[in-house]
C-alpha cells in the first residue's frame, strides 16, 4: 500500500524517465548556447561587413576625382589658334578647348558673355598658352597684340596691278610672283581666263572682290587671290547673274564706280551705258564716251603720268571708248555687290549724258538733253575753276 504522505518509492521505469528528462534539459540548453552563438557570429559578420565595404561606400574619400572646369592660369606652352568669320562664342570655344587653351567649353562660353566686349572678337589667327584662364583666353582674342596674321584691305574701283603689288608687298614676295599666280586659273577656281579678248589688258581685270581680308602667316599668294576671286563669284552667283553673264556686268559695274562718286548713281550710270548702245539712242552713235576706260588703260601703261587730253581723239586703244564702240575689252576695276546690284536693276531713265557738277558732294546730273548736257558742262568749268583757285581742296 501506497503512503501518500511517506517517501514514494521509485521504480526503474520512473528512473529512466526521470534520467530522459534530464538529458532532454540538457540537450535543450546546448541547442540554446549554439543558436546564441551562431547568432552572435551572424551580427559579428554583418557589423564586419558595415564596417568594411558599405561604409567607405556611403562616405567620402579622401581620394576623390577632383574635376577641372576652369584652368588657374596663367598658361603653359604658347599655341596659334584660328578664328573663322562669323564664329559665334560657343564655335570659338570648341577650338580653344580643342587646342588645349580653355579647360572645358563651357568656361569659355561663361566667361565670354560676361565680357561686354567678347562680340567684337575678330576673325584671324592668334597666339595664346596652353591652359589659360577663360577669362584670360578671352581678354587675349581682343588683344591686337596677340595677332599674329595680317590685314590687307583692297579698295574699291582699285586695278588689278595695284592689288599684285600691295599683295606682293603683304606677303613680302616679287611682284612677278604674284602675277604669276594670277594666271593660274585652277588655283583661283576658275575653268579658264575670265576672257580671251587679245585687247585685255589683263584678263583678271575687275575679278577681285574689293574688301579687307585676313591673311594667315602661312597663306601662300594663290590663296590670297583665290579668296578675292571667289567672293566675286559669290557676289554675281547672289545677284542672280548668268556665268555667261559675269563679265560684261563686271564691266559696266566698274566703269560706274570710277564715273561717279556717290554709289546712289551707279544705277543711273549702267543705264546710260545701256542707252548708248543702242544703235538708235539719240547721241548718234554706240559709243559710250566715257573718260574713264581710256584712263584706265593710261595708268596701267603709264602709272603717275598725266594723261594728255588730245590722247581721247587720238588713242586707237581698245579701251577709248570714245572712238571703239561698245564695251571694253575688260572690267576697269573692282567692284563690289552694291555696284552689281546697280547694274543689274537699273533704274528707268533715257539718260545718255550725265556731268558731275561737285566732286566734293558728288552732285551728279543725269540727262537725256544735249543742250542741258552742255549747259551742265559750263557749269561744271565754273566750279572747277573756283575749286583750282582754293588749292583744289573741298
Amino acid at each position: 500500500m501506497t503512503d501518500i504522505f511517506g517517501a514514494q518509492e521509485h521504480t526503474p521505469q520512473d528512473m529512466r524517465r526521470r534520467s530522459r528528462r534530464r538529458d532532454g534539459a540538457r540537450g535543450a540548453r546546448r541547442r540554446s548556447i549554439l543558436s546564441f552563438i551562431v547568432m552572435i557570429a551572424i551580427l559579428a559578420g554583418l557589423g564586419a561587413l558595415l564596417f568594411f565595404v558599405v561604409r567607405p561606400m556611403l562616405s567620402p574619400t579622401v581620394e576623390a576625382t577632383v574635376v577641372v572646369t576652369d584652368y588657374p592660369g596663367p598658361g603653359a606652352d604658347a599655341v596659334e589658334v584660328t578664328v573663322p568669320d562669323g564664329a559665334t562664342g560657343a564655335d570659338i570655344g570648341q577650338i580653344l578647348y580643342d587646342a588645349g587653351v580653355v579647360a572645358t567649353v563651357g568656361a569659355f562660353t561663361d566667361a565670354y558673355t560676361a565680357n561686354s566686349s567678347a562680340t567684337s572678337i575678330q576673325a584671324g589667327t592668334y597666339q595664346l598658352l596652353e591652359e589659360m584662364r577663360a577669362a584670360d583666353a578671352v581678354a587675349g582674342l581682343l588683344d591686337p597684340a596677340r595677332r599674329v596674321d595680317t590685314q590687307i584691305t583692297i579698295p574699291e574701283g582699285w586695278r588689278s596691278d595695284q592689288t599684285y603689288q600691295r599683295v606682293a608687298d603683304l606677303l613680302g614676295v616679287g611682284l612677278e610672283e604674284v602675277q604669276a599666280a594670277a594666271s593660274d586659273y585652277e588655283a583661283l577656281g576658275l575653268d579658264g581666263a575670265p576672257t580671251t579678248d587679245e585687247d585685255a589688258i589683263d584678263p583678271m581685270e575687275g575679278w577681285f572682290f574689293p574688301g579687307t581680308y585676313t591673311v594667315a602667316p602661312d597663306a601662300e599668294v594663290s590663296d590670297v587671290l583665290a579668296e578675292m576671286v571667289q567672293r566675286t563669284v559669290t557676289a554675281l552667283d547672289e545677284a542672280g547673274v548668268a556665268p555667261e553673264d559675269r563679265q560684261e556686268v563686271l564691266t559696266v559695274a566698274s566703269i560706274a564706280v570710277r564715273e561717279v562718286l556717290s554709289a546712289e548713281d551707279y544705277g543711273r550710270v549702267a543705264r546710260v551705258i545701256e542707252n548708248r548702245l543702242q544703235p538708235d539712242n539719240s547721241t548718234g552713235a554706240n559709243t559710250l564716251g566715257m573718260d574713264s576706260t581710256l584712263r584706265y588703260a593710261w595708268d596701267r601703261e603709264n602709272p603717275g603720268e598725266a594723261m594728255d587730253p588730245q590722247l581721247h581723239n587720238d588713242s586707237t586703244s581698245a579701251y577709248n571708248t570714245r572712238n571703239v564702240p561698245g564695251l571694253p575689252p575688260t572690267p576697269i576695276g573692282g567692284v563690289d555687290a552694291t555696284a552689281i546690284q546697280a547694274v543689274i536693276n537699273p533704274p528707268e531713265g533715257d539718260w545718255v549724258w550725265f556731268v558731275t557738277l561737285d566732286l566734293c558732294t558728288g552732285e551728279t546730273v543725269f540727262t537725256e538733253s544735249e543742250d542741258e548736257f552742255n549747259q551742265l558742262k559750263l557749269e561744271f568749268q565754273a566750279w572747277n575753276e573756283q575749286y583750282e583757285a582754293n588749292g583744289s581742296t573741298c
